[in-house]
């Protein structure tokens, strides 16, 4: 058993240090080749990105709950049913 935790810390440890390592290497070489307004445009599209990724999980957020809701008035409410949840609250 010591000798699992011993070897799961080490692999742990080198996937981490792999990890960093090779984002500061890939970041050094983007900086040496990639022009300023491209490296921009690229942020820039990669915020637009996760804000749109953010406003597609609220969407679906609040239409599993306009469903839920839905469904519970179907059905006679979540009252008599209290294991039927399709998004938690």
């Amino acid at each position: 058993m010591f000798k699992r935790i011993i070897w799961w810390g080490a692999g742990f440890g080198a996937g981490l240090g792999s990890s960093f390592w090779v984002k500061r290497a890939v970041n050094r070489k983007v900086q040496q080749y990639v022009p300023d307004d491209v490296r921009t445009a690229v942020r820039t599209r990669a915020v637009s990105a996760g804000t749109t990724i953010k406003t597609a999980v609220s969407e679906g957020r609040a239409t599993m709950k306009q469903y839920q809701a839905d469904a519970e008035a179907e059905i006679g409410g979540a009252a008599n049913r209290p294991n039927l949840r399709a998004v938690p609250d």
